[in-house]
């Protein structure tokens, strides 16, 4: 025993050591079989594949697997091999060195099953694949010898003789998928009154036979099986019913094991019978089958073993065959056993010929698993495909590890320059090249973090980041039409609960050699090594866009500018208020810990929400966050309830929002604490997360988002871990996305409940941080009507200031924290403080580090004493370098300086241009601009909403202008407000716009314009039905043109974009309605499109006179 274990350590040491990959020389050819059984090479073989066998001896073809029986093993102090591990094989030929027309190879090729004995039950177990059922292998033609077969000790004497021997067989089959997640799939699917007939191998009824039953009910009313063996009933089966809950197991299992002697004969089979009423549904999962068969070879390779007993017993297995064997001149026979126990230890035992019949002694006392064949009837390998050499074990202890699919293999290798420009070292592998090192060509999950580890160990722990860069799918082999597992997700064993089953790419990322198993409990809980993050691109678009995104994001250029400083907190109401407290303890800990920024509000009971069609709505809200969006926040974090598509049950965040958001310039980090909205391994559908992440024009940089759904307390705990991470500094750098999501998942266990939390983006992006902070240098009470005057540098972190620093300073001067309540929509109403009483914005001059502020303080303050904040944001318009501060600050009482002004703000009105006068014609979508001064300044304050900038649309309507003025650089006197009028009815309008200074006097001015008749066709109505619809829809729309000569053109494009299909038609006399245009929901290509929402756009013409409509609308295809 000593002495083993020290072999497998050397052995461990030696391969892993070796820094050369066997793959990177010589010709390597990847073969595949279905089912476990001896094959053969031979030259008819290489000919038809077109490798050229001159000057090959057949000596040095050797045949390499994974080294390991079935799928990888999960734990890491399993995971031995880093390279194919070779198998034994036997030349059937002459010594000449070559291979002529008769000769072949022959060896043992497993099944993708892992088959292996169970010494607690005394049993012969088999495991499916999860991830392929097809066994690949290498055939490699080199230089050195191939490893042989080895004999088995031979007996000549034996303690009992036999004719018999132990046979398994086995049924599985996987085509149902219950939940879309977790690695289970079960069989075929039963409804009441059908059956399954399944033939099974010729047991002997002479023997017990001993069955494993294993059923799936998805039935929510009682039901059973009747099973048959040929036509006696052998065993009714009552199906657990499964109770209609959300949160519950969605499907039971039922296990039967049944052991007895049976009547059989020569065709057997087995039924099953299902019983129940209409809505009754359960499926196969798998039958296992042992007993004994009788020792005979009918042509076919035969499997069989033997169980081990207590004393050493030699046997003799007696053969009988259809086909006469003739020992040849070595006086051996072209019948051959060979004990298949290892497969890659196998050994030849003996078969001796005995009168008409054959056989072998075998020693009992051991299990043992054989094959028994003829070499005259073996079959060709069923797949066949060349390799390209490569070196992936080569490395410079990469910081980054990018591991990619070949179609994404050049904007993947943009993000390696990106980053390596940063400082970064980067290594970046094709996901193939890891599949053909660390599990000879098969797609398991477990070689991708076998070679993370491999790096991750011998990089001296360098490697930080690993981006998997590639979209995934529950389902590993391909059984879903247009399927994208490029780069496969670890799916769990729970496959079952939609609580409790996950997809997490967190497993590429338990390093250590006790973890990897992964336990769905918290005796599971696994530290992450690295940080993890994924780009689930589905296409070449999809990958573009994102790695512009990139690109965009790293350019300081492109991106400066004070919406960095803004965080946004948007909580679901209801739920007893839980979702809102979670964001408050959230603002509670930035504004302790991370001062420098604004934390933002939308928590939706704060806004009228209306009951429209029977579905709640809340269309202030909805604006509220797509204004976020538009003037930019750093991050954007949601609280409640959602699903893939949207946030809360009011629909605040939707596909159709997402569709319309043109921020690239203002990409903010999200994390989503919501069920699902972030699932990417689907690929029948787009969620809300994927649709963020691949926005062309807009969306995020990277989302911390969820793939299943979640509980909010497991929610609030990630969510408080990532807070305390996301600004944290080590050797004064701050941590990059990977970091961050790993130290927040590492500091959040908590069981199975969060680990389908992932990192959607690049783990190696670091987030646009201001790299300077700024130093006001004596602040004195502000008071009401007081003037200010403050003065201040951009410094570094020890305060030393930056002379070259040249630019522009945002400030933002607040009243002290405002306490609300919320309106109590569907729980109490909420109390909740919130930093929003602006009473000064502003732009300065940076010059060589320094700068002013001067401003009057509005006398709308809230005259108490208290701690008021100053926000102030820098940027250095040459060098593009940021700066971020808060400081606090008294406010309160009258200052001495309040005078007796009594005149309002001067107020100019244009419309779309200076050029406007009063009365003129504007476009149909103006652009409102407000031109203001006053020598106090301008009062911006929110607290009372008479004070604050409005316009007033023909004497009725009220708009709000805060948001959108914008302040004069180094003059607090003026500034103007830009607010587009969008889409008027033709008519004539008036605007009034009201203004007051910091002295409350107020100011009022307005304008009359003229809306022109843009579009003179009369079309109306647009509709599409069904919607949404599944084979085919319908378009219909009013014609007010009837009679005229129409050219319709209607297109259909995806949330990206992207045109999915077109149609042109042309009507000589228009009817009053047009109805028969119809699309069944396939793209350009005649390629059915995924599930999904998309837009279509109708432009009718006119051939007469060329007058043009052009209408949207959209549509939902389903699956």
């Amino acid at each position: 025993m000593r002495f083993h274990l020290t072999f497998i350590i050397l052995f461990k040491v030696l391969n892993i050591n070796a820094q050369t990959s066997i793959l990177s020389n010589g010709e390597w050819v990847k073969i595949g079989v279905v089912e476990s059984g001896v094959y053969k090479l031979d030259k008819n073989f290489f000919d038809n594949h077109n490798i050229s066998l001159e000057g090959v001896s057949p000596d040095k073809i050797k045949i390499f697997g994974s080294g390991y029986n079935g799928a990888l093993p999960q734990l890491n102090s399993l995971s031995n091999f880093i390279s194919p591990k070779e198998i034994q094989s036997i030349f059937n030929g002459n010594s000449d060195s070559k291979f002529d027309d008769n000769e072949f190879l022959y060896f043992y090729l497993q099944s993708s099953y892992k088959i292996y004995y169970d010494s607690l039950e005394n049993y012969l177990k088999t495991e499916k694949n999860i991830y392929t059922d097809t066994s690949y292998y290498f055939i490699n033609i080199g230089v050195d010898s191939r490893k042989l077969v080895l004999d088995q000790i031979t007996y000549d004497v034996f303690d009992r003789e036999t004719e018999i021997a132990s046979h398994l067989f086995n049924y599985e089959n996987d085509f149902y998928s219950i939940i879309q997640s977790g690695r289970e799939w079960y069989g075929e699917i039963f409804s009441h009154g059908q059956s399954l007939t399944i033939p099974i191998d010729n047991f002997l009824s002479s023997h017990d036979l001993k069955l494993h039953i294993d059923l799936v009910s998805r039935s929510t009313v009682p039901s059973s099986f009747d099973f048959y063996l040929n036509n006696s009933l052998v065993s009714d089966i009552n199906m657990d019913v499964v109770k209609d809950n959300l949160y519950g197991n969605k499907v039971l299992k039922k296990k039967k094991v049944i052991q007895n002697r049976f009547e059989l004969n020569n065709s057997n089979n087995i039924r099953l019978i299902y019983n129940g009423d209409n809505s009754a549904i359960s499926y196969l999962d798998k039958i296992n089958i042992t007993g004994k068969i009788e020792l005979k070879y009918n042509s076919n390779q035969l499997l069989f073993h033997s169980l081990p007993e207590n004393n050493k017993v030699l046997t003799k297995y007696k053969i009988h065959s259809n086909k006469v064997f003739s020992e040849n001149l070595d006086g051996k026979l072209d019948l051959k056993l060979w004990n298949i126990s290892d497969p890659y230890s196998i050994n030849n035992l003996q078969i001796r010929k005995e009168g008409d019949g054959y056989y072998f002694i075998n020693n009992d006392s051991i299990f043992s698993r054989s094959i028994l064949f003829d070499i005259s009837n073996l079959s060709y390998p069923s797949y066949f495909k060349k390799i390209k050499n490569s070196n992936i074990l080569e490395h410079k202890n990469p910081d980054l590890l990018i591991i990619t699919h070949e179609n994404f293999y050049d904007d993947a290798y943009r993000v390696k320059i990106l980053r390596e420009s940063e400082g970064l070292n980067v290594k970046i592998v094709d996901v193939v090249d890891v599949y053909n090192q660390f599990s000879s060509g098969n797609k398991d999950v477990t070689s991708i973090r076998n070679y993370i580890k491999y790096i991750y160990n011998f990089s001296n722990e360098n490697l930080k980041y690993v981006l998997l860069f590639g979209d995934c799918s529950y389902d590993y082999k391909d059984r879903l039409p247009n399927n994208t597992n490029y780069i496969p997700i670890y799916q769990s064993y729970n496959s079952s609960n939609n609580i409790f089953s996950y997809s997490s790419d967190d497993y590429f990322g338990f390093l250590d050699d006790e973890e990897g198993k992964w336990f769905e409990n918290l005796s599971g809980d696994h530290n992450l090594n690295v940080g993890i993050g994924r780009i689930p691109s589905k296409s070449l678009d999809e990958a573009k866009a994102y790695v512009d995104k990139l690109y965009t994001y790293s350019s300081k250029s492109k991106v400066k500018g004070d919406w960095k400083k803004n965080i946004y907190l948007v909580a679901d109401d209801g739920d007893n208020n839980v979702h809102q407290n979670d964001a408050e303890n959230h603002f509670d800990l930035l504004d302790n810990e991370s001062k420098n920024y604004n934390i933002k509000k939308i928590y939706l009971d704060n806004y009228e929400q209306k009951l429209i069609g029977g579905v709640k709505t809340s269309e202030q809200a909805k604006i509220k966050l797509n204004k976020a969006i538009e003037k930019g926040s750093f991050i954007i974090n949601y609280i409640g309830h959602g699903n893939e598509f949207l946030w809360t049950e009011e629909k605040i965040l939707d596909e159709n929002s997402i569709y319309n958001w043109e921020n690239r310039n203002k990409l903010p980090l999200f994390l989503t604490a919501t069920c699902e909205f972030g699932k990417f391994d689907d690929p029948l559908i787009t969620s809300g997360g994927e649709m963020l992440l691949n926005k062309e024009n807009g969306g995020a940089i990277a989302l911390l988002t969820t793939t299943r759904p979640v509980f909010s307390q497991t929610n609030y705990r990630l969510n408080n871990q990532f807070y305390k991470n996301v600004f944290k500094k080590v050797d004064n750098k701050f941590y990059r996305l990977g970091d961050i999501f790993k130290e927040t998942k590492n500091g959040s266990l908590s069981g199975s409940i969060n680990r389908n939390f992932t990192l959607l983006g690049d783990p190696s992006l670091q987030l646009s941080y201001p790299k300077y902070n700024i130093k006001i240098q004596e602040i004195d009470t502000l008071m009401a009507g007081g003037k200010v005057q403050l003065s201040g540098e951009i410094v570094d972190i020890n305060n030393i200031k930056i002379e070259d620093f040249n630019g522009e300073l945002f400030t933002e001067v607040y009243d002290k924290v405002s306490s609300k309540l919320t309106l109590g929509d569907e729980s109490t109403p909420f109390p909740y403080r919130e930093w929003d009483n602006l009473i000064f914005k502003g732009i300065s001059s940076v010059n060589n580090g320094s700068f002013n502020i001067e401003f009057v303080v509005p006398s709308s303050i809230e005259y108490d004493y208290g701690r008021g904040k100053i926000s102030l944001f820098a940027t250095d318009t040459i060098n593009y370098l940021e700066a971020i501060d808060n400081e606090k600050v008294i406010i309160g009482g009258t200052s001495r300086e309040f005078n007796n002004d009594a005149t309002g703000p001067e107020i100019d009105i244009f419309i779309d241009d200076y050029n406007f006068t009063s009365g003129n014609k504007v476009s149909k979508s103006p652009l409102l601009i407000v031109d203001l001064f006053d020598k106090n300044g301008l009062n911006i304050t929110e607290s009372k909403t008479f004070h604050m900038m409005t316009a007033i649309l023909n004497d009725t309507a009220e708009i709000y202008l805060n948001d959108y003025f914008s302040p004069t650089k180094d003059d607090y006197t003026s500034g103007s407000i830009r607010y587009p009028l969008n889409m008027l009815s033709p008519g004539k309008y008036k605007v009034e716009i009201k203004v007051s200074d910091n002295y409350n006097n107020m100011s009022t001015n307005s304008v009359v314009f003229i809306v022109g008749n843009v579009n003179k066709l009369n079309i109306s109505n647009l509709v599409n039905y069904p919607n949404p619809f599944n084979e085919i829809t319908n378009f219909k729309f009013d014609n007010g043109e009837i009679d005229q000569p129409l050219e319709i053109k209607l297109q259909v494009f995806d949330l990206r974009g992207n045109l999915v299909y077109s149609l042109d038609k042309t009507y000589e006399f228009s009817p009053a309605v047009i109805d028969d245009i119809s699309w069944d929901g396939r793209d350009l290509n005649n390629y059915p499109l995924s599930q999904g929402i998309y837009i279509y756009k109708l432009q009718v013409i006119n051939l007469l006179n060329d007058a043009t409509i052009i209408l949207h609308n959209k549509l939902f295809k389903k699956i």
